[in-house]
């Protein structure tokens, strides 16, 4: 029992409560979380029409807009976007939204969806009409899509103008221009699929490539090292079939090509009847190149010619 005025005081009486009694509480409890809930809803709301209102600033003396920019973000995040997420954002989302000036299958109903789809004029700024007003509605779709994620308003914008500059730019290219992009992009893309095939193959026929090697040849594999110099897509000298002429680089070691190209072989397998699909590669001269300075150190010296 308490000793003290002040424990007794603060002493703790149990206090019954029948069933009826503790029914009302709980409504009554629901009932002012309901209310809470609404009132969350309706600063939410509050928030949203700010911050719409954020971006327009208006001069006084003209009433006019002087500005419009991106109103803030309702969702924050202090994440920076992941790859995947950038990724999804520029290449999955943005360019399905947008018409595009190729299309890889020429149907009446998708030239018709394309048509359809919103388009820059690259005659005009970003920031001025219609390309605002359709940067504006693509970032209301991009928020909706994305707005749960790490990828901010300001975020979505940025990757809408590069979208839009890309566009200008490839707009306002000669014909000579656009054909080099278009062979820098298909060598940038074989080699990403040479290096993910030659990764692999390696992965899963390691102790019989290195058992013919002789050596380990874990470190070998790295896409500096297994960069040529490559032609466009060109005809042979029948002008039947389409190949591609390799330079390779001098600093490469003989026994390094030979591992490379042990494991074409079993990457070449690997693919099976999809090999015939392939553009073959002709090994047609050795440029004189220095070694990449984006070698990690841990490539193994056997791999530099002379033991460079």
């Amino acid at each position: 029992m308490p000793n003290t005025r002040r424990e007794r005081a603060i002493a703790l009486h149990p206090v019954e409560i029948t069933n009826q009694q503790l029914m009302e509480i709980l409504s009554t409890v629901r009932a002012d979380m309901s209310i809470i809930k609404g009132q969350i809803g309706n600063v939410q709301q509050t928030l949203t029409n700010m911050n719409g209102r954020i971006g327009i600033l208006a001069t006084p003396s003209t009433n006019t807009v002087t500005n419009l920019t991106v109103a803030a973000p309702v969702v924050i995040s202090n994440h920076e976007p992941t790859r995947e997420e950038s990724n999804a954002v520029y290449q999955a989302h943005i360019h399905n939204l947008m018409w595009k000036p190729k299309l890889s299958l020429r149907t009446p109903e998708n030239i018709l969806v394309n048509n359809l789809k919103p388009r820059w004029d690259t005659n005009v700024a970003f920031n001025k009409s219609p390309n605002r007003e359709i940067a504006e509605r693509l970032l209301s779709n991009l928020e909706r899509r994305f707005g749960s994620s790490s990828m901010r308003r300001s975020n979505l914008q940025k990757r809408l103008h590069i979208n839009f500059t890309s566009r200008t730019h490839r707009e306002r290219m000669s014909d000579d221009e656009i054909a080099e992009t278009n062979a820098l992009t298909r060598r940038a893309a074989r080699a990403d699929d040479n290096e993910c095939c030659r990764v692999l193959a390696y992965k899963d026929n390691k102790e019989a490539i290195d058992l013919v090697m002789l050596r380990d040849c874990a470190n070998t594999l790295q896409k500096a090292v297994m960069s040529d110099g490559e032609s466009d897509n060109e005809m042979d000298e029948d002008g039947i079939k389409h190949v591609i002429h390799i330079v390779q680089p001098s600093w490469r070691s003989d026994e390094c090509n030979r591992f490379i190209a042990l494991v074409d072989t079993y990457a070449v397998q690997a693919i099976g009847s999809s090999a015939n699909k392939r553009i073959r590669r002709i090994t047609t001269s050795v440029s004189n190149s220095a070694v990449p300075d984006n070698i990690s150190p841990n490539f193994p010296r056997w791999g530099l010619r002379d033991g460079l």
